[in-house]
């Protein structure tokens, strides 16, 4: 497996394909092998080279017990992209994968041509976000409800202590279907214990709350093609509604009946809104490209 140093930390990468760069950020908890399980590794490494990694405390990457900011995050990023050779390259993060993509567009501008937000939940953004008007919080509280009664109750509101609690109930040996019911790991066992050493010994579940210094102006500042993906269930629809109305150049897709997790229950249709978006880009770069050259 290939490693590279990343701000002191070994980080573990995989990079496979020909052409354009893009790089795929997986969210909180998660690791390089979302991007296998939901195909976008395998679709897109047809016509890119795609790059994958595992970031800090994640997967087979290196623990650390702070730095889980997303302007940390985005510096690892870009500093693993020095380490594994890529000048310039397209983004698309799902959840916190998305807010590092927008604040490593922010940060690094040349360095990068273009960002795909899936599901990205902005702390600058969160404001906007009233769960007394989301319309379908009846419905998902419900389907709490049916998992544990107090659930709704426990969580009050739509925060990540979901995840916390339903991975502890696995820890305790609890059955819990719907960690592991699509793409590849569809009736495999779900390992628990590393993604609940992330909460329970690192500062992870604080620092991905932080602005972090993506402020409201500095996100109107990202200029780079954006495409604001997220699903009709959502609770984060403000925060798409308001990246399509505010980047100079960001446009909107929502993906019809799919809620948060959609890259890996409906992974054609997110595979499908990817290329969608990367295709014409990379060819009209490779257009610009040949003409600068005349």
């Amino acid at each position: 497996m290939p490693f590279v140093n990343v701000n002191g930390i070994k980080h573990h990468y995989m990079q496979q394909g020909k052409g354009p760069d893009v790089v795929l950020i997986h969210g909180m908890g998660g690791n390089m092998s979302f991007w296998h399980a939901n195909k976008a590794f395998a679709a897109l490494k047809a016509d890119f080279r795609v790059t994958v990694y595992d970031m800090r405390g994640h997967g087979y990457s290196g623990f650390a017990e702070t730095g889980y900011t997303s302007f940390d995050l985005s510096r690892d990023l870009g500093q693993l992209m020095d380490a594994v050779g890529l000048d310039r390259a397209y983004l698309a993060g799902h959840s916190l994968g998305g807010l590092i993509a927008l604040h490593t567009a922010f940060l690094y501008p040349e360095r990068v041509a273009g960002i795909i937000l899936a599901e990205g939940n902005v702390p600058a953004l969160r404001h906007l976000i009233d769960l007394e008007k989301w319309p379908y919080r009846k419905h998902r509280e419900e389907m709490l409800r049916q998992i544990n009664p107090r659930l709704p109750e426990i969580l009050n509101g739509f925060n990540m202590y979901y995840l916390e609690y339903r991975l502890k109930e696995l820890r305790d040996g609890n059955a819990i279907n719907d960690l592991a019911d699509f793409g590849m790991r569809k009736g495999m066992k779900v390992k628990a214990d590393s993604i609940l050493k992330l909460l329970d010994q690192t500062t992870a579940k604080t620092d991905i709350k932080e602005i972090a210094g993506l402020s409201e102006a500095r996100i109107r500042q990202v200029s780079q093609p954006a495409l604001a993906l997220y699903g009709q269930y959502s609770p984060l629809i403000p925060i798409c509604d308001y990246l399509s109305e505010n980047l100079p150049n960001c446009r909107r897709d929502v993906v019809p009946e799919a809620c948060h997790l959609f890259p890996a229950r409906l992974p054609d249709q997110f595979v499908h809104h990817v290329r969608n978006f990367l295709l014409p880009l990379s060819e009209e770069a490779r257009i610009e490209d040949e003409y600068a050259a005349v």
